[in-house]
């Protein structure tokens, strides 16, 4: 009897060891589609617990000069919780990054919410940053944007995609939300179409738009203009010209004559008419 139990204990004891050893797994909601309601590929994974996890993302992402709006969930063999906060920055040129994701690990299922992309506000908020993005290149020409929303810091990032066996560098800056403060180097984020390394990064309080003071004016506003000079002022006298037929005044004699005038013709007149008489 004893002989045949210790027969037993190797097997009892292999049994119990690989109980033991066997990972918990954990079953994550999988789907795809352009909508929230990710109705494409509807089912379930499993994935080791220790070490995996769910994964949920929405996005609508232009970068590439197309609009790319994906909702998707699966499992994540290598659960690693960098981000789980809505992440939005604008680049400038109509082209944004808005990605909503979270990670989960705790329950099955843990991704069955439906999850939303970071919704758009054209609203200025009196903010700006320089702005600009280029794919395969290290720098790029920047240009100064208003701020929108809740985008109230500026980012600066470099790093590289990857899309199936490609990978390609970036640099991208532009107008933020404060959430991308947690983007760290060699944090990725995984989209539809590309996984996004962050090799470097920095995201500071954006400025203030400058006000633009008004033009100053050349002429003090209490100095009086004088009126221009004219020619000949309404206030002037005017003096009448000199006519050379002048005006015969009523006696019959010129006014230049005086009153006297009449007299000093008398006797030549008084003898004429004698010698008129006599003749």
């Amino acid at each position: 009897m004893v002989s045949f139990i210790l027969c037993l204990l190797p097997a009892l004891l292999a049994t119990t060891s690989a109980q033991t050893i066997a990972p918990a797994t954990l079953t994550c909601n999988t789907c795809f589609g352009l909508t929230e309601t990710c109705d494409t590929a509807v089912g379930t994974c499993q994935d080791n617990k220790a070490t995996g996890g769910c994964l949920s993302v929405a996005e609508d992402i232009t970068l590439d000069g197309t609009r790319t709006p994906f909702f998707y969930k699966q499992c994540l063999s290598s659960y690693k919780s960098d981000i789980k906060i809505p992440i939005s920055f604008t680049v400038g040129n109509g082209k944004y990054f808005r990605i909503n994701i979270t990670q989960c690990n705790d329950t099955d299922n843990c991704n069955s919410a439906v999850l939303g992309v970071p919704k758009e506000n054209a609203t200025v908020n009196g903010l700006q940053c320089p702005t600009c993005f280029a794919q395969n290149f290290s720098v790029c020409n920047t240009q100064t944007i208003p701020c929108t929303g809740d985008e109230t810091y500026c980012m600066d990032f470099t790093g590289y995609l990857v899309k199936d066996s490609g990978i390609s560098a970036f640099v991208g800056k532009g107008c933020a939300t404060a959430s991308t403060r947690d983007i760290k180097p060699e944090t990725t984020l995984i989209s539809a179409v590309y996984r996004y390394v962050f090799l470097w990064g920095n995201s500071v309080p954006a400025d203030k738009i400058p006000t633009i003071p008004p033009p100053t004016s050349t002429t003090p506003a209490n100095t009086t203009i004088p009126p221009p000079t004219s020619t000949n002022p309404a206030n002037t006298i005017k003096t009448p010209p000199t006519s050379t037929n002048p005006e015969t005044t009523r006696s019959g004699a010129s006014p230049a004559l005086g009153k006297f005038s009449f007299t000093l013709y008398l006797p030549g007149l008084t003898g004429l008419l004698l010698v008129k008489l006599l003749s």
